[in-house]
């Protein structure tokens, strides 16, 4: 899996999902934007007032300021080249004596988004650049690039790269909390399959020694217990597709009946109120066309959700409503708190992480988050008739 699929653990909803879909279009603007800022800055300013030995505007200069401007449209998709072309644009206008303007504040997010993009190489090699150009233009004499401005220009080039390096480590520390998490949860699946092999295997050998030992003497007890593996070897067999799905790609689910799903919520809210929990079942609509790996993906998020009640909140009662009415299945699971400590998202955390694992590969959505004084979860999980 890509560090691109793995980043988008938590799929938000509202104005996260509509910036999700803006996003292609957020670079182009900015850069057409900051084109525009960037060429009206460099005609309008009274440049007697800021140092008299500057050029009056030309062409060469309005055009190096657009270009220098317009080069952060590309500064995601291709920081290198952005940051190259605004350093070679900026050049232009300032060592031909133009004012330059705001372009000595833009390179700031040219050179951010270099460091978060790239390389540590690349983006402290962009920082030397930024710093050896400055330093060039001041060599030459350019009007408004005085010892001062030089200092205030390296000390925001230093400033722009350290932001830009710390986003890039807490980037990169998130991918690996969430690559751990996700190992986490198949190796759970995988000693599920475990369960599965064992349990089912230690029947079938049972099964096997009592036929053998009656087969002469007991025909009809010999085929029951034949009869009994043959049953036990296809579930085991159907499970074990199943989790093995699970262990795939991730556009390869599994397809088959799962050990627990949706029908074994009943009995599974009465083990939590075993517990002490106080649960209560609120289920609406018919039964769903919901295939083997969703209906197990949906026992999941409700005995999860249900764990880190019982672990983290001081909560005496939780609701788990199902409800199927509509084309997809709706999950959520609430509690009204406290919290038992103030770590309490972030131990779930992990265990939530690994359950939207789940809830991704069977093309469903997972939210999660604060609500009030507790915790809500929320999960939508695709049906037969809504594919």
């Amino acid at each position: 899996m890509s560090p691109e699929a793995i980043a988008r653990v938590h799929r938000p909803r509202g104005w996260g999902a509509l910036a999700r879909r803006l996003d292609p279009f957020l670079d182009p603007a900015i850069g057409v934007l900051a084109a525009a800022l960037a060429l009206t800055s460099f005609l309008s300013a009274d440049i007697a007032t800021i140092d008299p030995r500057l050029r009056e505007p030309d062409v060469v200069g309005a055009v190096a300021t657009v270009v220098a401007a317009g080069s952060l449209a590309w500064r995601r998709t291709r920081p290198r080249v952005a940051y190259g072309v605004f350093l070679a644009g900026s050049m232009v206008v300032s060592g031909t004596f133009h004012y330059i303007g705001l372009l000595s504040l833009m390179v700031l997010l040219s050179l951010y988004s270099l460091t978060t993009r790239t390389s540590r190489r690349d983006a402290a090699f962009g920082l030397g650049a930024g710093i050896a150009c400055f330093g060039v233009l001041a060599l030459a004499g350019v009007p408004d690039l005085r010892l001062k401005d030089l200092l205030l220009a390296v000390a925001l080039l230093v400033a722009a790269w350290a932001v830009g390096e710390a986003v890039r480590t807490r980037r990169e520390g998130q991918r690996e909390q969430v690559r751990a998490a996700i190992t986490e949860e198949r190796l759970r699946i995988a000693r599920e399959l475990h369960d599965v092999v064992a349990h089912s295997m230690s029947l079938i050998a049972v099964q096997a020694g009592v036929g053998a030992h009656v087969i002469r003497t007991d025909p009809a007890a010999a085929g029951q217990a034949l009869d009994i593996i043959a049953e036990t070897s296809r579930r085991a067999l159907e499970q074990t597709r199943s989790m093995l799905g699970m262990l795939r790609e991730e556009d390869e689910v599994g397809n088959r009946p799962p050990t627990q799903g949706l029908g074994d919520l009943s009995a599974l809210v009465e083990d939590v109120r075993s517990a002490g929990l106080d649960v209560a079942l609120d289920r609406s609509g018919t039964a769903p066309v919901l295939g083997a790996a969703e209906s197990l993906t949906a026992y999941r998020i409700v005995q999860e959700s249900l764990t880190n009640v019982i672990k983290h909140s001081a909560a005496g009662n939780a609701t788990v409503t199902v409800d199927t009415s509509g084309p997809a299945v709706e999950i959520e699971v609430t509690d009204p708190g406290p919290t038992r400590s103030a770590g309490r998202t972030g131990s779930r955390g992990h265990g939530l992480i690994g359950l939207d694992e789940r809830v991704r590969m069977v093309g469903g959505v997972l939210t999660y988050g604060v609500d009030g004084d507790g915790f809500r979860v929320h999960a939508r999980l695709p049906t037969g008739a809504a594919r």
